[in-house]
């Protein structure tokens, strides 16, 4: 198969300047209304959560407080966890729609919970994205909870931030579908806490199949490219494989 032309490069300095402000999933980040009926009314509560447990991420891969003090720190978390886990139900909806809504106009708006882009998550990658047609864009600093050799970002969680913006990029050409394969080409390592840019675009698609590619940047310097293959399957099928794994 040929190789796709590489997408055109973002002005010089985009990544750093989108960066710096926060997106939904972050702290500080902006305000986004859910459609989910489950979560109508408190979005704002259950980002203020998700940000506090975020900030703790943070703070404990990074903190020097002696050990007494951590013991403290560590007691204290727990007794707040046995009151949040008196609050989880087994039967709450976690894919709760509400169709009287419309189709959403955000990715998030599909994905609540999401590991990568949810905004509820605590663990959501901290990626902002961007579509300029036919190339979609994510622009990412990575800081140390998501460090994996020493001062560099772990290659899984680069993996998981291509199969994001492939993601992206199959939605917005409407050839959306679950990964079937995604392979990782590791150029150089990914320096942590520096803007980083990742491109993708649709290759090619022949019936079901999707090829997807794309690369990472660190300024002008390519660290990862990476190639997806996606099958494009019915809203109505992938309910119905849902429903099988879940029940």
């Amino acid at each position: 198969m040929a190789d796709v032309t590489p997408p055109a490069k973002p002005a010089k300095g985009v990544a750093a300047e989108i960066c710096q402000s926060p997106d939904v999933n972050q702290p500080g980040g902006p305000f986004h209304p859910s459609s989910h009926p489950n979560i109508v009314g408190r979005e704002r509560e259950l980002r203020a959560l998700a940000d506090s447990v975020r900030r703790l991420i943070a703070a404990t891969n990074a903190n020097s407080a002696p050990a007494e003090q951590t013991a403290q720190f560590a007691q204290e978390l727990a007794d707040i966890a046995e009151r949040l886990e008196a609050h989880i139900h087994p039967n709450y909806d976690r894919y709760a729609t509400n169709r009287s809504a419309g189709p959403p106009n955000n990715p998030r708006d599909l994905f609540q919970y999401d590991y990568v882009l949810g905004p509820y998550n605590p663990l959501a990658l901290p990626l902002r994205t961007e579509w300029k047609d036919p190339v979609a864009y994510c622009y990412a600093e990575f800081t140390h909870p998501y460090e994996g050799p020493p001062g560099c970002v772990h290659g899984a969680v680069l993996a998981a931030a291509f199969d994001q913006v492939f993601n992206i990029a199959n939605m917005m050409t409407g050839a959306a579908g679950p990964t079937g394969r995604l392979t990782i080409h590791y150029h150089k390592p990914t320096p942590l806490n520096v803007p980083i840019t990742f491109e993708a675009q649709v290759a090619s698609k022949s019936g079901s199949k999707i090829i997807t590619k794309g690369l990472a940047r660190c300024g002008d310097v390519m660290t990862v490219r990476a190639q997806g293959l996606f099958i494009e399957v019915s809203s109505e099928k992938l309910a119905q494989l849902r429903s099988k794994v879940v029940s």
